[in-house]
């Protein structure tokens, strides 16, 4: 009867112990890690492709995977070759200062202070509430405020065991008959990639030399380690709560780009171009990175004032005095030795003094620029050039009115300086006199191109009648 008794005890802490094995999670890290893949967007998105070895499960088996993006959009996830998914949880429950006030609320800290002389003292009390920068505490039965800015430090006993260091990925699966690589594929906020370009004039600021850097930006509390980064240029839209097919296709097919490509060039997707960085690339946490991207030399460039005004249907007796736009304008093609997609970003220009040293001198911004387009970089204001513009008479006329201006360009430099001027009308228009011939008119403008000589005033005189519309 004992050995039966014995017999029987043996195999229900066998059997306990077995249910307890099989009630372990099974902990995949990131060395479990076999690839990863990032397509990064330019506003606060990016695309995860996590693929890790994963062992035989069964269909008891709770899958923990830990070192995964904190601000994973969870309504993204897709897990695929892990067997048939029952359910997934992101544990976000993560550590920290106010998670721990919040723990604790109701319950025992020690307050801990060093006194002038050195020595600390220690007071445990129950923590009541915590109200911006000041905590309500229980201490021998009195209720007593302390300030969270103070002298004072909270000693916690422990780290509640809900409370993780870092989030993590739990799921459940209908089991797997072998061991296999899962892919983990989600949305995560926190990553980001943008363009930034150092232009460099030459000393006669008619050539340009081009490098584009692509900085690569990661705060999604995890670190991509050896990754394959891929880049979209363009603005996707992120409409929340709502579905966005266009959205979704240019994810999909990000995620299936040709990896062959890499570093040929952009891979087009429908508006979209999809740039492969050519080697893998680890990117810590909170780490910003840049890599070149594209580069072009001796780009033939035209330096320029550029000055506007409106011209309207009403005496104008101020005398206005204004500094031009300093321009760098160049086409974006084959004979100026570009021809590229060109992502939008941010520029620095600099340019040689005589002693051939170089000087930061504005920055602009680049639109998103396709091939064959002209390009147009608003530097600064021009220091040498100045514009003074007034109205020299005014006619009303039985159908509108008759406007003449004159504009004196002061060029105190010893160099000629390029100025484009630029008029805007609101009603319709004609140019009955000019000191200079427009270089080009439109609907509702007109320009003038000319060489302002050195240490000169230049005079330019308009006589435009005006139209009342019908």
């Amino acid at each position: 009867m004992k050995h039966n008794l014995r017999a029987a005890i043996v195999i229900s802490l066998f059997a306990s112990t077995s249910t307890l094995a099989a009630q372990q999670p099974v902990t995949i890290t990131a060395e479990a890690q076999q690839d990863l893949a990032v397509t990064l967007y330019s506003d606060n998105l990016g695309l995860i492709q996590d693929t890790r070895a994963l062992p035989k499960l069964d269909s008891a088996d709770r899958v923990v995977v830990r070192d995964v993006s904190q601000q994973m959009q969870t309504e993204t996830l897709q897990i695929t070759n892990a067997g048939r998914i029952k359910e997934q949880t992101l544990n976000s429950a993560v550590v920290n200062y106010h998670a721990m006030l919040t723990h604790y609320l109701g319950k025992q800290v020690t307050l801990s202070r060093v006194q002038p002389s050195g020595q600390e003292i220690q007071q445990n009390v129950t923590l009541l509430s915590v109200d911006g920068a000041t905590m309500l505490v229980e201490n021998n039965a009195r209720v007593e405020t302390v300030p969270m800015n103070g002298d004072w430090r909270i000693i916690f006993p422990e780290k509640p065991s809900d409370l993780l260091i870092k989030p993590s990925l739990t799921f459940r699966t209908a089991g797997t008959e072998q061991p296999s690589n899962a892919t983990l594929s989600y949305l995560s906020s926190g990553l980001r990639w943008q363009m930034d370009y150092v232009m460099t004039l030459n000393e006669a600021q008619d050539r340009l030399n081009i490098d584009g850097l692509a900085s690569l930006m990661n705060n999604t509390g995890t670190a991509l380690e050896n990754a394959r980064f891929r880049l979209l240029a363009g603005d996707v839209n992120q409409v929340r709560n709502a579905p966005v097919m266009r959205r979704k296709e240019v994810l999909m097919a990000a995620a299936m780009a040709d990896e062959s490509q890499a570093g040929s060039g952009p891979q087009n997707i429908g508006e979209y171009k999809l740039y492969t960085l050519p080697e893998p690339i680890t990117l810590q946490d909170q780490q910003r990175t840049q890599v070149p991207l594209l580069s072009a030399s001796n780009v033939p460039v035209q330096s320029l004032q550029r000055y506007q005004f409106y011209v309207g249907n009403h005496i104008d007796s101020h005398t206005s005095k204004s500094k031009p736009e300093n321009i760098i304008r160049f086409k974006n093609s084959a004979e100026s030795g570009l021809d590229k997609a060109l992502p939008g970003g941010n520029v620095r220009m600099f340019a040689p003094d005589g002693q051939s040293e170089l000087h930061y001198i504005g920055g602009a911004q680049l639109p998103q620029t396709s091939r064959g387009e002209q390009i147009e970089l608003s530097t600064g204001a021009a220091f040498d050039v100045t514009i003074t513009r007034k109205q020299t008479a005014f006619e009303n006329t039985f159908d509108g009115a008759i406007v003449e201006y004159e504009l004196t360009i002061k060029n105190a430099a010893a160099q000629p300086r390029q100025v484009e001027i630029g008029a805007m009308f609101s009603q319709p228009w004609k140019l009955e006199s000019s000191t200079f011939k427009p270089t080009e008119t439109s609907g509702g403008a007109a320009k003038w191109a000319i060489s302002a000589s050195g240490k000169t005033d230049t005079v330019m005189r308009i006589r435009v009648r005006l139209t009342d519309r019908k």
